[in-house]
């Protein structure tokens, strides 16, 4: 199993519900119409501890069956509709993804 993590930043000129609101109400829909997608889990920041001032403000885990299933799925009108919708609520400049492999421990 294949994990695409991605670390999202929202832009400055959105207020964090804005940020909610849109992530929950459009982007969550066109990303979970992506073919392949096995499961799609988000992680919002509720706190900060540290104030640490690079600190993302949500986290996308999106599981895939391989690495093909993901290239497939990225290169596929819903893919492609997902990725182009970043820019309408995150900076895109920070935003990334990290693809994943997970061990789990207990």
């Amino acid at each position: 199993m294949l994990k695409a993590m991605f670390f999202l930043y929202r832009r400055s000129d959105l207020s964090t519900d804005e940020f909610l609101r849109y992530g929950r109400d459009v982007h969550v829909p066109l990303v979970s119409k992506v073919p392949g997608l096995e499961r799609y889990v988000m992680h919002y920041t509720v706190m900060n501890p540290e104030g640490v001032e690079q600190a993302c403000d949500a986290i996308a885990e999106l599981w895939f069956e391989s690495p093909e299933s993901f290239q497939a799925a990225v290169g596929s009108p819903e893919g492609a509709a997902a990725l182009a919708d970043q820019a309408n609520f995150l900076d895109t400049s920070r935003t990334y993804p990290l693809i994943m492999e997970e061990e789990s421990f207990l």
